[in-house]
């Protein structure tokens, strides 16, 4: 019979302490493993929590985040954002509910250059929904489609959970962001659908006639932000550029369109933009060098082992491996935000996926696809947080609003954890 696990026990109540009086989740899970390790000395004078923090917050990796965040702030700041809003107008506007529409559809070719949903919902939000509610949409609607359609931006890569979820666990990052790709896509067909019956019952918004000569004047105007997307994600899939150096590309190209071409950016949005994302990323590595102790402490006393030989025998094989771990991620996803669950539970699980026969690109994908949901829905979304802060919107009735898009959300969830030929086509297409 295994060893009662006491320093993961002592670790998990001492967090709850933590956090029961307040304490940030980084925090309380940092000093909480910190304490844990140098009271009980698993190895001789703790000398192993100088090199994991050092490890977890030197990744070349990692560098990728806050250069991704920093793409996000400034396309938010400057032309590429809205250019994108226009161009999508003229492709999807002649829907029913066009401009939920080209919300959906602009967040998904946002989120090819950003990876961050917070993005999305600070330029969505300020510019898509004044534009949906001069239109004839009510508010709340306006800003439920612009919260459900932001979990795309972590979904569709450069997706910032996935390369923190493929760094902690050494998986390829090239090929999780592949992996994000079908599943983005058939997310974004989903959020399409509950949009188009709903604004078509209750007659939201104006009609706008396609042209494809209008299609191609927008494309003029707006090359410079369409191409974007295909330029970092071409990149990055071709193997011409790593992910960290395809993050970089993204800064520099928009700071040159907006900033030297176009000239939208001015210095104060630059430092701007620079101190928010020095801001967030602050928050990921702190919340990264914690996680990494804890993990280590969990590691060290073979939690995955005894979960595995649980787990392992769980009716329905993987499948029901999988479905307990989905359903866990949900629950997870609603109280602790996707950042911090991301870089806690991934390197728990996916071990046992692993050995179970689940693939580790198809894992990383559902997890990631999961949270996201945590994202948009009480009591903790992030999202839901800022889209309510953006366009004074009471929480309640976003989250009203958007119960038919977590229906198709939760659709989608199913499809990609059953099905991992989702996940897995675009990065077999490719090669990765």
């Amino acid at each position: 019979m295994p060893e009662f696990p006491v320093m993961t026990t002592s670790l998990v109540v001492v967090a709850c302490v933590f956090i029961f009086i307040g304490a940030p989740m980084a925090m309380a899970l940092g000093l909480s493993a910190v304490a844990i390790v140098f009271y009980f000395e698993p190895v001789q004078n703790a000398q192993i929590v100088p090199r994991l923090l050092s490890e977890a917050s030197t990744s070349f990796v990692l560098l990728a985040v806050p250069l991704f965040i920093l793409a996000g702030n400034l396309m938010s700041r400057g032309t590429v954002g809205r250019n994108l809003i226009d161009f999508t107008t003229s492709i999807v506007g002649w829907m029913p509910g066009g401009l939920g529409a080209v919300n959906i559809v602009g967040s998904m070719l946002f989120g090819g250059i950003s990876g961050s949903s917070l993005a999305d919902t600070a330029t969505f939000g300020s510019i898509l929904v004044p534009r949906m509610v001069d239109d004839g949409y009510p508010k709340d609607y306006a800003g439920a489609v612009t919260l459900t359609s932001s979990t795309l931006s972590v979904v569709i890569p450069p997706s910032l959970l996935l390369v923190l979820a493929a760094a902690t666990t050494e998986q390829s990052v090239g090929r999780a962001l592949a992996g994000g790709l079908a599943p983005g896509v058939l997310l974004t067909a989903m959020l399409l659908v509950p949009n188009h019956v709903i604004c078509k019952r209750h007659n939201y918004g104006t009609h706008i006639p396609f042209s494809r000569a209008n299609v191609w004047d927008r494309f003029k105007s707006c090359w410079t932000a369409v191409v974007a997307p295909l330029i970092v994600l071409g990149s990055i899939f071709s193997g011409f550029v790593t992910p960290t150096e395809g993050a970089a590309f993204a800064v520099l190209y928009v700071l040159f369109i907006d900033f030297v071409v176009f000239r939208k950016l001015s210095l104060r949005d630059l430092w701007n933009s620079l101190r928010d994302a020095g801001v967030l990323t602050a928050a990921i590595l702190f919340i990264a060098t914690s996680s990494a102790v804890a993990n280590w402490i969990v590691a060290f006393e073979h939690i995955p082992d005894f979960m595995a030989a649980i787990l392992m025998n769980l009716p329905g094989g993987k499948y029901g491996f999988l479905a307990v771990v989905v359903l866990m991620l949900i629950f997870v996803g609603m109280v602790v935000d996707a950042t911090p669950a991301t870089l806690i539970f991934t390197p728990l699980f996916l071990p046992i996926a692993m050995k179970i026969g689940v693939d580790p690109t198809h894992f990383l994908v559902l997890v990631v696809v999961a949270l996201a949901l945590g994202l948009t829905t009480p009591p903790y979304g992030v999202c839901l947080f800022s889209i309510s802060t953006v366009c004074n919107i009471p929480m309640e009735k976003l989250v009203r609003e958007s119960l038919p898009f977590y229906v198709f959300m939760t659709i989608t969830l199913v499809l990609v954890t059953f099905i991992p030929e989702i996940s897995l086509a675009a990065p077999n297409l490719l090669g990765l």
